[in-house]
C-alpha cells in the first residue's frame, strides 16, 4: 500500500460542492440573510476538514487556506442556491434530492479524510478516526452554530452508522486486498451511499437505549416536535 498516495482532488472539491449546496439550502430555509446563508454553507462543507487538519494533522495551514478553490467553489454552490434553490426546494423530489446529495458527500468526505491519514502515517485507528470526523465534523458544526442538538447524537436513518462502516470496509480492503487507495474510495463511496439510501427507503432507524427510556422519555417533555 503506498501511504503517500493522495487521492485527486476531485474527490474533496465534489463533497463541498455537495455539502456546500445543502447547508446554503438550510441557511436560507432558516431565513438568514446572505452572509449567514454563506456561513453555515462554509462550515457545513469544510468543517469536518477544518478539525482533521487543525486537531489531527496539523501539518502546516488547514487545506482550505493554502488555496482559494474552496472558496470559490462554495461561492459558487451559495449563488445556485440563491437564483435555483427555491426551485429545487419546491420540486416534487427535493427533498430526495438533498438526501442523495448528502450521502454522496458522506462517503466522498470519509474516503478524503482517511487518505490523507494514511498519508501522514498515523495508527489505523485513528485513520478511522480522522475518516469519521472528516464526514461528520461540518454537520456537528453547523448544528452546533444554528443552535441546534447536533444530529449525529440522535436516533436517525444511519447517517453516521454508514460513515463508519464505510470506513471500515475502507480499512478492510486497502490492508487485506491488493487493491489501491482510489479504488477502495470508490467502493466505500458507492457501500456508504448505498446504506444511508437504503436506510432512508426502508425506514431503518438508530435507537436510543430502552434501558434509560425513563430518562430520555423525561427530558424530551415540554420540547417541540
Amino acid at each position: 500500500m503506498h501511504k503517500q498516495f493522495l487521492l485527486p482532488p476531485a474527490f474533496d472539491y465534489s463533497a463541498t460542492f455537495l455539502w456546500a449546496i445543502t447547508g446554503a439550502l438550510l441557511g436560507a430555509k432558516r431565513g438568514y440573510a446572505i452572509l449567514g446563508i454563506i456561513t453555515i454553507a462554509l462550515v457545513s462543507s469544510t468543517g469536518g476538514g477544518l478539525l482533521r487538519d487543525g486537531l489531527f494533522l496539523r501539518n502546516g495551514p488547514p487545506v482550505l487556506l493554502q488555496t482559494p478553490v474552496y472558496l470559490l467553489i462554495i461561492a459558487a454552490a451559495v449563488l445556485l442556491v440563491v437564483f435555483f434553490g427555491r426551485w429545487v426546494d419546491r420540486a416534487p423530489q427535493g427533498a430526495h434530492l438533498v438526501g442523495l446529495v448528502d450521502a454522496i458527500g458522506l462517503g466522498a468526505y470519509a474516503v478524503v479524510g482517511m487518505n490523507r491519514a494514511l498519508a501522514a502515517q498515523i495508527s489505523l485507528p485513528g485513520v478511522v478516526l480522522v475518516g469519521m470526523v472528516n464526514a461528520v465534523g461540518g454537520g456537528i458544526l453547523r448544528d452546533i452554530l444554528i443552535g441546534e442538538e447536533p444530529h449525529m447524537f440522535q436516533p436517525g436513518t444511519l447517517e453516521e452508522s454508514s460513515a463508519l462502516i464505510g470506513c471500515l470496509l475502507f480499512i478492510t480492503v486497502t490492508q487485506t486486498l491488493p487493491v489501491g487507495q482510489f479504488m477502495a474510495s470508490w467502493l466505500t463511496i458507492g457501500a456508504t451511499f448505498f446504506i444511508r439510501i437504503a436506510a432512508i427507503r426502508f425506514g431503518i432507524k438508530s435507537r436510543p437505549l430502552k434501558a434509560f427510556s425513563d430518562y430520555w422519555t423525561n427530558s424530551q417533555v415540554g420540547k417541540p416536535g
